[in-house]
């Protein structure tokens, strides 16, 4: 069964290009163009994974995708995908699993995050 993933970028152009990349590698995946768009589907659908861009309403309207994601009843992995880096002093607390910088080998940085899919979703069987 492939896992469902919510990707949120403000950039069209970004945005097709992850669906296209997470597609190749069999994620099913839906998208939001904003924060307040993620929230709603979130509030709608549950999601294994949830890729978020931090700039978009507002500076920091990416940690408002993790609070949301988060308080799932099964909350996914939760990625921040961002031109700017962010401390981990910053990420971490709000509530993310993983921080990446756009730019970087996407294909490198799916790799890292299936690895941590599957530690989520062995860690889930093994809490049950």
């Amino acid at each position: 069964m492939p896992f469902k993933a919510l990707l949120v970028d403000d950039d069209a152009t970004v945005l097709r290009t992850l669906k296209s990349v997470f597609e190749t590698r069999n994620f099913e995946v839906s998208t939001a163009v904003s924060a307040g768009d993620a929230v709603g589907k979130l509030k709608q659908l549950p999601f294994d994974l949830v890729v978020t861009d931090m700039r978009m309403e507002s500076e920091t309207a990416g940690f408002e995708v993790v609070r949301h994601a988060k308080l799932a009843a099964n909350p996914p992995v939760v990625i921040i995908l961002s031109a700017y880096p962010i401390p981990g002093s910053e990420w971490r607390p709000a509530g993310a699993d993983g921080m990446f910088m756009k730019g970087g080998g996407i294909f490198r940085i799916l790799d890292d995050i299936e690895k941590l899919l599957h530690g989520h979703a062995a860690n889930r069987s093994t809490a049950r």
